[in-house]
């Protein structure tokens, strides 16, 4: 089974390019989706409040506030991150375990801090998305609660794009049109239906 990273900085078209993974019937670990779910478990809660209380309103947390308490806080967000990473690291070994269960070929971890945060090097193949700049940065700003310092400020804490492409095993251009993105997918998936992408990576990296 092949273990693809897919990346890529904030607003170079990652999640459209996880979406068409799905369509060709690809597994994809969605990471934020299940930082999301981690999130909403009562142990995680207790222990988010012991250390962030100001992000809880009538015993609800409120992502948006704790957002706004960790992003310019390197100490807070390694706390915040630290208590978050063992059950998102457990969740990753049990799903992989299903997809080796259902004989998969192929399975993608859509990680939007890989080269941050993860470990590379637990991966066969990386894909990397971008686009251009201008492009980059009018889809940042057409999200909710975006503005240019915000923008600006998340891609000084991510790898710059260059450097994302260099490390990447395939780069992926979201600006080039949506077909000739869906091409790429579709070959990609046929380089490894066909073998010529191999695969070697084994369990204990994700344990």
């Amino acid at each position: 089974m092949i273990l693809i990273g897919l990346t890529g900085s904030v607003g170079t078209g990652k999640t459209e390019v996880s979406k068409m993974f799905v369509k060709k019937n690809i597994p994809i670990f969605d990471s934020d989706k299940q930082v999301s779910l981690i999130l909403q478990r009562s142990e995680i809660k207790n222990k988010i409040k012991k250390y962030f209380p100001a992000a809880f309103q009538d015993r609800v947390l409120i992502k948006k506030t704790l957002a706004s308490i960790v992003f310019k806080d390197e100490v807070k967000l390694k706390i915040l991150e630290n208590i978050i990473y063992e059950k998102l690291k457990a969740i990753q070994a049990k799903w992989i375990r299903l997809q080796i269960m259902y004989r998969k070929k192929m399975v993608i971890f859509d990680v939007p801090l890989l080269f941050e945060k993860d470990n590379e090097f637990k991966y066969d193949l990386i894909l990397v998305t971008t686009c251009s700049y201008s492009i980059q940065k009018l889809r940042v700003l057409k999200r909710k609660d975006w503005n240019s310092e915000r923008f600006a400020l998340t891609l000084k804490k991510q790898i710059t794009d260059s450097i994302k492409k260099k490390k990447a095993d395939i780069v992926i251009h979201s600006d080039r049109g949506k077909r000739y993105t869906f091409n790429k997918v579709v070959t990609i998936s046929k380089l490894i239906a066909f073998k010529k992408i191999n695969g070697n990576k084994i369990l204990r990296n994700f344990k």
